[in-house]
């Protein structure tokens, strides 16, 4: 029998294989017939330059760009590692693959792992099948048939997990709901904080922090920042481009991203005046190194990390929002949003500003978990499983009294626009 049609019939279905009975299975085999038709389909045919053209991956490339069929999303870290075949190719994944994609590929601490996909499928992906998209709205096939509603994926997971005021990407409510797409006028303002060493930082990022957030206060009529989403992830997100994508040479031991590297991850091509975004082509440079394996990137560190960028730009620790016009930015108070528990000065103090986050983002399930493939006491138990350890061994004091009904005045915390049937 011909490989193709092997393929063919084992994808499916139609052969009595009952591995094939698992849909999973089944897509693999369709996924594979894919690449394999695109290929060299007559071996007859030059079939030496066939094979002094084959790479040392040999039939499937390491690195290749997405199917059509494939998702993208707002992450450069996330498409980067699917095209490089880390994470599934489709772009969708189960916690157990991230952990292992992301530890494999970025030296990423595995509890971190699990705790940034497990809130991914809480928030955006399918609790009962526990898988997540890293871009747009996961398939039918993912949904048992669209039975039990659509998971929006990443980059429809506004203020649960992506927000505005990205390193790259626009607000979402002023790119008509796409916040996935790269802002190569965006990105040409951060590619320049590299300054004449050519080196991004910890810090030089801080302070593009900043300026991102009063560029969306000035410009983004539903600009708004309080939920989990916004007051840890975003901020984390400018450190996880230093942390994960810096390349660890025997002379820089310690880490360097420059512009050559930056460009790489972030799929951009040509120079400064006439970058081109290369859509859904994020790489891993060549001659890269990840981080050290005796330096894992942990759960700590995060909140290590994204404590010192408000302690060193404290104008960039906001709750509250604009109210419907630019420039209209109204805030609250850190001792109202916990009932007196915490305030502003002492948010910063031993485990605070974890416990804080933590409680801001339970407090924030409901919201996110309306939608009927989510129902609220699974993804409570998704959290407190795989997140709740982030504070499990901290000195946490409960609070009473938080809500986050005083976000409702804002109509940014309220906007979440529903994805289109295709991803890139």
């Amino acid at each position: 029998m011909k490989t193709a049609v092997f393929l063919a019939a084992m994808a499916s279905s139609t052969w009595a294989f009952p591995i094939m009975d698992d849909p999973k299975t089944a897509q693999m085999a369709r996924e594979f017939l894919e690449r394999y038709q695109a290929g060299p389909r007559d071996l007859s045919n030059d079939p030496l330059g066939i094979s002094k053209a084959q790479t040392n991956c040999g039939p499937t490339p390491c690195t290749q760009s997405p199917a059509a069929s494939n998702i993208r999303g707002p992450c450069p870290g996330l498409n980067a590692a699917a095209n490089h075949g880390y994470l599934p190719r489709n772009g969708i994944a189960t916690i157990e693959q991230t952990i292992s994609g992301l530890e494999a590929l970025y030296n990423m601490d595995p509890i971190l792992g699990a705790a940034l996909s497990a809130y991914a499928v809480a928030t955006g992906g399918n609790v009962l099948e526990g898988v997540w998209s890293i871009g747009g709205p996961l398939p039918e096939d993912c949904l048992l048939n669209g039975l039990i509603g659509t998971g929006q994926g990443l980059s429809y997971s506004h203020n649960a997990y992506e927000g505005d005021v990205s390193i790259g990407r626009n607000d979402i409510y002023t790119n008509n709901g796409d916040a996935h797409s790269l802002n190569i006028t965006k990105f040409e303002k951060v590619y320049a904080v590299s300054g004449a060493e050519n080196r991004y930082t910890l810090d030089k990022f801080r302070a593009r922090f900043e300026e991102v957030q009063d560029e969306s206060i000035a410009n983004n009529p539903y600009y708004f920042t309080g939920a989990f989403s916004t007051v840890v992830v975003v901020p984390a997100a400018y450190n996880f481009v230093i942390n994960f994508m810096s390349n660890h040479t025997e002379e820089e031991l310690s880490g360097y991203l420059d512009g050559y590297n930056f460009k790489s991850f972030f799929g951009v091509t040509g120079e400064s005046g006439s970058f081109e975004w290369q859509r859904g082509q994020e790489r891993v440079p060549d001659n890269w190194y990840r981080r050290p394996t005796s330096n894992q990137y942990t759960a700590p560190d995060v909140f290590i990390d994204v404590g010192i960028g408000y302690a060193a730009y404290p104008n960039t620790l906001k709750f509250g929002g604009n109210t419907g016009t630019p420039n209209s930015f109204v805030g609250l108070d850190v001792a109202n949003l916990t009932g007196g528990i915490y305030n502003a000065q002492d948010l910063f103090e031993g485990d605070n500003l974890a416990c804080f986050s933590y409680s801001i983002l339970q407090e924030g399930i409901p919201d996110f978990a309306s939608n009927v493939v989510n129902g609220l006491s699974a993804v409570t138990s998704l959290v407190n499983k795989y997140v709740g350890p982030l504070v499990g061994g901290l000195n946490c004091t409960q609070i009473s009294g938080q809500s986050t009904e005083l976000f409702n005045d804002f109509p940014g915390y309220k906007y979440s626009p529903t994805g289109p049937d295709t991803n890139y």
